[in-house]
This record gives structure tokens, sequence and C-alpha cells, in this order.
């Protein structure tokens, strides 16, 4: 996000008057607005020939106007003409009027920051204005031509990378429905730096993906016992459509499955070597997952279960083994859990003391309960191996027909590999295979829990499960390519994938595609791109 100056704006009026000279167009060739990002968006419906009209709900508004809130922003709840509604945080808008007007009225609905405003007619020609402040029109070199995910937050960033800002600047939090540690994780390179922009608020979450396949790499080596394998495994993860779309997003679900795979990694060590600090590690990065997300604690029932059948098929001390299953997995998270909320209490309530910190957590699962809404991207638990439905994070209409889309789904190839994959590895559990056993745990722990939630759910809730499906995809291919002595299986299987990726890239990372093109490359009817 470019950097500028703003202006805190408190009361009922802002005047915006226009020079005689420069009045708006008749409105004839802008008779619409659109609102950018996907909170406007809806799915098109009715026939290819009408997805450019269909494709967002539109309102009449008025004049093109540009804003946005590069600095300190606290807030947006602008009402422009009587007709604008704008909740969007560190987003550039383009609204257009169709009328002619001396003057544009703010009414404010409540205070506020915003960094810029630009007026231009229908040829694109800059008007200038005269208003109560200067600070609304002294950077005009500011505005970009193209209003993108690079120059704006999209889908939950709206909520996480405008949390990280607040508690980078010790203010109110905004985002309180998950528990704080993943915002203060993204908020770090915004405190380091003392500024704001995509580039940073995105950062970690970008980092820890890519800290996720160094993970499946040692996964690998320690599971196959390979280097190559281990490669596989963490190849798999890197041409995935899915992981690359999600982790490059300013929210806190890359750090999530992050400390799920490092707490199964120290857990699977702890089994192979029998070391109790490995244990403890295992504990400790089990705290920091729950600390970001509730949905931590599925990965905390793979590991019980694990834990627990190592006790029972080895004969360990039963006292032994439950203390330190307690102290490790419930004493420690708890302490790192609420920790979190202690020592950066600015969230729904002050949680400044263990009572406070109480009443967070149950108007946390008040929300989360009570959460039935329908929702366009919504899916349903059992279609998310096949990536039936994925989220449509971003998407922004350009010139000739064409756009540029973020959608967040699978590699076809790769995940519907994990599921032969996945079926494998039930099959070696009735060879003893205790490695098929550990995975398919994981991934069973990860994943079913979501067949008793009632609340809307996404393909993302699917992510905290890949890692362990690719590396039962590997163990598959690892039998194939030994049993059938064939040096082909794999790379085919890798081009396959490979191919996937490169085809879908336009609509994983917001790059300029036809509507032709992304409609080409629909698999199912509910692919939206």
């Amino acid at each position: 996000m470019n950097q500028g100056k703003v202006i805190q704006v408190i009361g009922p009026v802002v005047d915006i008057r226009f020079p005689e000279n420069h009045r708006t167009a008749d409105g004839k060739t802008a008779s619409k607005r659109t609102v950018h990002g996907i909170h406007s968006r809806r799915p098109e419906t009715g026939s290819d020939s009408d997805r450019r009209n269909q494709r967002y709900h539109r309102m009449e508004a008025g004049m093109r106007t540009q804003f946005t809130t590069p600095k300190k922003y606290a807030d947006i709840f602008l009402s422009l003409v009587d007709e604008v509604d704008c909740i969007e945080s560190f987003t550039w808008k383009d609204l257009r009027i169709a009328r002619k007007s001396k003057f544009i009225k703010f009414e404010i609905l409540d205070s506020f920051s915003m960094g810029e405003v630009a007026f231009y007619n229908n040829q694109k020609e800059y008007i200038p204005y005269t208003t109560s402040t200067t600070l609304l029109n002294d950077e005009k070199d500011l505005i970009p031509d193209h209003m993108s995910y690079m120059n704006s937050s999209y889908f939950d960033e709206v909520y996480f990378a405008r949390t990280a800002y607040q508690y980078a600047h010790g203010m109110q939090t905004f985002e309180w429905t998950h528990p704080p540690l993943g915002k203060i994780i993204q908020a770090i390179p915004i405190f380091l730096f003392h500024t704001f922009n995509p580039f940073l608020y995105r950062f970690m979450g970008t980092f820890a993906g890519i800290l996720m396949l160094l993970i499946l790499y040692i996964f690998g080596a320690l599971l196959f016992k390979k280097r190559g394998y281990a490669i596989l495994s963490s190849f798999l993860m890197a041409i995935d459509t899915f992981h690359y779309a999600h982790t490059r997003m300013g929210t806190v679900d890359s750090h999530l499955v992050l400390f799920i795979m490092i707490s199964s990694l120290f857990m699977l060590l702890y089994l192979q070597k029998n070391k109790n600090y490995y244990l403890l590690l295992s504990g400790i990065f089990f705290g920091l997952s729950v600390s970001v997300k509730w949905t931590g604690f599925y990965a905390g029932l793979g590991l019980a279960i694990v834990y627990f059948y190592d006790f029972i098929k080895n004969k360990k001390d039963l006292l032994e083994s439950i203390v330190k299953g307690s102290v490790f997995f419930v004493v420690i998270p708890l302490i790192i859990y609420t920790s979190c909320f202690l020592l950066f209490p600015n969230n729904y309530y002050h949680t400044d003391s263990l009572n406070s910190v109480v009443k967070e957590q149950k108007i946390m699962y008040e929300y989360h309960s009570s959460m039935n809404l329908d929702h366009p991207f919504s899916s349903a638990w059992y279609t998310w191996p096949i990536s039936y439905k994925p989220v449509w994070y971003h998407q922004t209409d350009l010139m000739n027909d064409s756009e540029e889309s973020i959608s967040g789904v699978g590699n076809f190839i790769l995940w519907i590999g994990g599921i032969f994959g996945f079926f494998y590895c039930i099959y070696r559990i009735f060879k003893k295979d205790k490695n098929a056993f550990f995975l398919v745990v994981m991934m069973l722990s990860l994943w079913l829990p979501y067949i008793f939630i009632g609340r809307v759910m996404f393909l993302y809730h699917y992510f905290p499960v890949l890692p362990f499906l690719f590396l039962g995809t590997v163990l598959s291919l690892k039998y194939l390519t030994e049993e059938y002595h064939s040096k082909l299986i794999i790379p085919v299987y890798l081009f396959l994938g490979l191919l996937f990726f490169i085809l879908y890239f336009p609509v994983i990372s917001g790059h300029p595609v036809t509507y032709k093109y992304a409609d080409w490359l629909k698999i199912f009817y509910s692919w939206y791109f």
C-alpha cells in the first residue's frame, strides 16, 4: 500500500466543491459503479454471454471516486450521496456517479481516517477540487492507475491485515473471533519497519508457506529414508495450486498449518527416538497452533492417539505417560494460549486478567457456534478432497474481456492422487506399517471433526490435511515404483501435476487472463475464476 498523510474526519458532513468548468459527464456511459473486492462479488448466473454484466451485484452510484487509507487507518463508514456504503479497510475503491454535480457531500456515519480522494471524468481526466482540508488531495501521485490485489487488501485480509496493523500500533483490534497469535505474527514486519503495505502484511504468511516445504522435506526424510522421496514430498506441496494461492494472502492459516506440521514432526521424532525433549517441542508447537486458530485442537486429537498408541504398544509406564502428556499437551499449551491474550490485551474485551480472557473465549465461541449464514463459496466437508468448490478470493474486471482472478482451487492431479495415497495408507496399516498409521491418524483427525461442525465451512479448512495427504501420496508412489521397477510413474505424475499448476497459474496468482481462458479451465461448474 502506498504511504501518505491521512485526515481524521469526525462530523456529519464533508463538502467537496468543483470549479464551474469541471463538471461530471452526463452519465450515459457510466450508469453503474463496480465495487471492487471479494465481499461484493456473487457467482454469476445465466449464459456465458452475460458473464461480464452479472459478475457483481451492481448499484446505481456516481462520479468516479478513488479513495484509500494508506496510513494510521481506523475505520471507514462512508455514505456518498446517500448511495454508497464502504467498510473494507486498506482498499482502493472505484465509484461511478451518473449525474451532473458541482459538489460532493460525504455523510460521515462514524469517525474514520481517509488517505486520498481523486475525481475523474469519463475521459479519465483529473478534476481539481477544493475542500476544507488539503490532506484529501495533496498526494495524487499515490493513486494507482489500476486497483488490484497488489495495492489493496482482498478477501479476509480486510480483517486480518487491519488487525495486524492495530496490534503493531497498540490500538483496539477489529478481528477478535480467532486467538491473537496469528495476527501478532503478521504484525511483526509492520512493527519493525514502521510502515504498512501489502508486502509487509503478507510477508509472514508467505514465509510460513515456504517453511512448510522445508518441514515436509524433513518429514519425507524421516519417513522414507531417501533424499529423493524427501524432495518429492516437498515438491508436491510446492506445485499445489491451493498452497500457492492461500499462503500469498495476509491471513493466519499459513501459521496454523506450519505449527501443526512442526508439532507433528516432533511427535514423529519422539516416536522414533523416544526422547522427551521432542515430546516437549511437539506440545509447544501444538500450543502455538491452537493460539492461531481453534482448529489446531484437531491436530491435538491425532497427536494424542499416536502418543497413547505408542504407550500401549511399547508398554510404557502409565503414570509417567499421563504426566508427560498432561504437562506437555495441556499445561504448556494453556500457558501459551493464555499469555497471548494477557500480553496483547486489546481484544473484544480488554484481556488483562484471567477473568477477561475467559469472557473472551465465551464471546468467541458464541460467534462461531451461531455462524450459520449462507455463503456463495461455502462447501461441505465431504467435497474437499476433490476441491469441488474453491473459494474465489479476488476478481477485478480489466479491459478487452479480461480479468485478474485469484481462486483457492486445489491441484486436481495431486488431490486425486492424494485420495489413492490415503487408501493405500489404510491398506499399509494392515501390514503393520507404523508410518502409514501415523499419516492416516493425522489426516482423519484434521478432517473428520468437521462432520460435527454446524457453522459455515470452506475449502481452506482442508488445508492442514494436505501435508499428510502428500506424504501418503509419496508412500504410494514409492511402493509402485519399487514394486513394479518402473522409472516412469513418478516423472509422469509430476509432469501432470506441474502442467496443471502452469495452466491454472493465471487464476491462482491474479495474472491478467481472458474470460474465455478462465472458463476453459473449469472442471466443475462450481469452479469460479
